[in-house]
């Protein structure tokens, strides 16, 4: 149950069984037991058991009294003259032949016309539908390629270790040898352009330095080498002569104030640029950087060419794979990108056609006289390399188009084929239904036949069909009885649907809440992160989850969401959705609540909110910032002091005001710095309102004393003591409110 609202608190019904998900390994103590199964609302008893489908009827009752055969007289009865009644019309066995035969073949003619309608007046809709689908596709996967296309992208895209190790490490190894110092490397892990040249002006010098060691022998030296190098200097000072130092996780940069000072330890830099020491350091610095954009970055053959060339070429082979895959209809896809996104690149090279064309361009039709649909232009005439195919193509920005062609060959063959199937089977419908009313023609001559018929209809499953017999005698009577017997076993039939949908709604609510709680709990130096969940019920109302903000920030939350089953997942996904959304880049919890509710409380019924506590870890500084939306208070243990305090910044629930105003006056943010040893716990209300036996809350104090008996323990292990104390206190099967805890501790 999520936290209560501002207004007044709320009574939750027992619940019973329980199903955990936990980030670590379960308690060792007593495990609730669950029955895994819901009991079908509304189910009805039946006195009787329903034959399977497909089971053969069972005759009940004693033998079946035969009709009497007519032109029989009496064994004593006298021979004489009778009038022979004269047959009106056609045998009975031959109407029903005829009947059979007649209806058999219009129904199966008629149903092979509706069928070959349909078939071919949808089949090139759904051709359309599914080529907009794949489209669709086409488009997702665009994005990423889209939104590489500028410097940021493309330097993330070599800086990432195993591309430099995989597609780089050549190259990178020759500008290492040709571009820096054989001693000195550069550094890989740059964000920017400015970084790499800062970096190579560090280590040019660098490298000058160690080419000239003899000048910095003296002691005097030392200090204006820490001042210009940095930290590094020590290592450069000690470096042996046949080593070379490591290549360095972090861009590096000169002091250019002293560096500027002490131009003159730098002769040989100076003379490699063909410029005398009277020359300033930044005439110095120009000509590098000029050096370094010119011949290296932005060189034809440089730098940004070779990142984007392997970048583009590894997301074409990816593309490759499917578009030359013998199962896939898609035989072309193109990506029509203007030039300008990327600098120095035009429309030729940021363009991608895959798969990759063997000639020089690739022939396409021009989508002359294609329909629209949406945003979606359709040529069904369209053609590649002179075949023909089906051409989609949708704009996605100035001059920027995404075009897929499906092979119309294939689609067409499929298509006949499909026809000439629905012909054969028709045919060869008609001619068993034909054969059959003939085989079966002479045994339905009595109305009693026709009733066993009735029988077996409706014990195949037919519950909607009703006997055809109307007389007046014991079988016009036993038909009446069969369709009331119809009429109970479709009405156990409803029940039981209804009772399937219910389950599959709670499944689809259990799938969709499994889906959101994270699968793996973050390992970050230096802390001990926890986790445990136990839903009170098959579908609970809880979540947490973790996401790392950026390199340094580790943002963790814990919620309570009002509603149950599928509405209350649904709920759950969207305010996961939301709040992941808002804390990408976002140092500020009460910002992220604030931004969160404005969307929350617009889409949600009135009536359901969500509770939630979340917590930004700045993990170099052990720094927390904190915001509670109207949740439980954060539990922390100082570690300093021995001793537990609650943390409330303060604020109402997300989705509750609908206007956002109040929430917004009422939400606070709060910074604690933590300490060695502190413990941080965030948890919901099924943790401090565990009822025992005689109705006692579990409470704030039982929590904080076993926090405090429990703080030399990893967070596993106080996670273990915590639930195993919980289900003491409770002493019961069944859990009376989803648990949820997350806990933290400094290592």
């Amino acid at each position: 149950m999520a936290g209560k609202p501002p207004s007044s608190g709320s009574t939750q019904p027992p619940r019973g069984g329980t199903n955990r998900r936990m980030m670590t390994p379960p308690p060792a103590g007593a495990v609730r037991k669950s029955t895994g199964s819901m009991p079908a609302a509304g189910a009805r008893k039946s006195s009787g058991a329903i034959t399977p489908i497909g089971a053969p009827a069972s005759a009940g009752g004693g033998a079946q009294a035969q009709a009497p055969q007519g032109g029989q007289s009496a064994p004593s009865a006298p021979p004489r003259p009778m009038a022979r009644p004269k047959t009106q019309g056609l045998p009975i066995k031959t109407k029903i032949v005829l009947a059979m035969s007649g209806l058999t073949v219009g129904v199966s003619l008629l149903i092979f016309l509706i069928v070959m309608y349909i078939a071919t007046s949808s089949l090139e809709s759904t051709i359309q539908q599914a080529g907009i689908g794949m489209l669709q596709q086409a488009e997702a996967i665009h994005r990423p390629y889209k939104s590489s296309l500028n410097e940021r992208g493309q330097i993330a895209y070599f800086s990432q270790p195993k591309n430099r190790e995989d597609k780089f490490k050549k190259y990178w190894s020759d500008i290492q040898r040709d571009w820096f110092h054989p001693r000195v490397p550069g550094c890989g892990e740059f964000s920017n352009w400015d970084q790499f040249r800062d970096d190579r002006i560090w280590a040019l010098a660098a490298g000058n330095a160690l080419d000239n060691q003899e000048q910095w022998t003296d002691p005097r030296q030392d200090q204006i080498g820490l001042e210009i190098f940095g930290e590094s200097w020590n290592q450069l000072k000690t470096l042996k002569p046949a080593d070379k130092l490591k290549e360095p996780t972090v861009p590096r940069r000169l002091n250019e104030t002293i560096m500027d000072r002490q131009k003159h330890l730098f002769p040989g830099l100076f003379q490699r640029y063909q410029l005398s020491t009277n020359s300033t350091f930044q005439t110095l610095k120009q000509a590098i950087n000029n050096d370094t954009d010119q011949g290296l970055i932005h060189h034809k053959t440089g730098f940004r060419k070779k990142i984007f060339q392997e970048f583009k070429q590894g997301f074409v082979n990816d593309l490759d794979v499917m578009t030359t895959d013998e199962t896939s209809q898609i035989r072309y896809i193109i990506f029509e990108i203007p030039g300008g996104d990327l600098v120095g690149f035009d429309k030729t090279d940021l363009s991608v056609i895959s798969p990759t064309p063997t000639g020089t361009s690739l022939s396409v039709s021009s989508f002359q006289g294609a329909t629209t649909v949406g945003d979606v232009a359709i040529d069904t005439n369209a053609s590649v390399k002179e075949v023909p195919a089906y051409g989609f193509k949708k704009t996605v920005g100035a001059n920027e188009t995404i075009t897929i062609y499906l092979d119309r060959a294939q689609i067409e063959s499929r298509k006949n084929s499909l026809l000439v199937w629905i012909l054969l089977v028709s045919l060869l419908g008609i001619v068993l239904a034909v054969g059959l009313a003939f085989l079966i023609g002479s045994s339905i001559t009595k109305p009693l036949q026709i009733l066993m018929n009735d029988i077996q209809v409706i014990s195949g499953g037919n519950f909607e069909h009703r006997p055809v017999a109307r007389s007046r005698d014991e079988i016009g009577i036993v038909a009446r009885l069969l369709g009331d017997m119809a009429v109970g076993l479709k009405s156990a039939q409803d029940v039981w649907l209804e009772n399937q949908g219910r389950k599959h709604d709670l499944d689809i609510a259990k799938e969709i809440q499994e889906n959101l709680l994270p699968k793996h709990v973050p390992r970050i130096a230096g802390y001990d992160v926890s986790a445990y969940y136990s839903p009170s019920k098959e579908v609970g109302g809880d979540y947490y989850d973790f996401f790392l903000v950026d390199k340094t920030h580790l943002g963790m939350v814990c919620a309570d969401v009002s509603g149950k089953g599928i509405p209350g997942s649904m709920v759950m996904m969207m305010a996961k959705a939301l709040i992941s959304y808002e804390a990408q880049d976002n140092l500020s919890p009460r910002d992220i609540f604030c931004k969160v509710n404005r969307t929350l409380a617009k889409d949600i019924k009135r009536g359901m909110f969500v509770t939630a506590f979340y917590m930004l870890l700045d993990i170099p500084t052990a720094r927390l910032t904190v915001a509670s939306a109207g949740h439980n208070p954060l539990l922390l243990y100082r570690a300093a002091t021995k001793q537990c305090t609650e943390i409330n910044p303060g604020g109402i629930a997300l989705g509750f005001d609908k206007d956002g105003r109040l929430f917004e006056r009422n939400m606070k943010e709060e910074v604690i710095q933590l300490q060695r040893g502190d413990r941080a716990v965030i948890y919901t209300d099924g943790v401090t309102e565990a009822m025992s036996p005689s109705n006692e809350e579990f409470g704030e104090e039982r929590m904080q004393a076993i926090t405090i008996q429990a703080a030399g323990r990893n967070s596993t292990e106080y996670l273990t003591t915590l639930v195993n104390a919980i289900q003491g206190h409770a002493q019961a099967d069944e859990q009376h409110d989803d648990i949820t805890i997350v806990t933290l501790k400094v290592g």
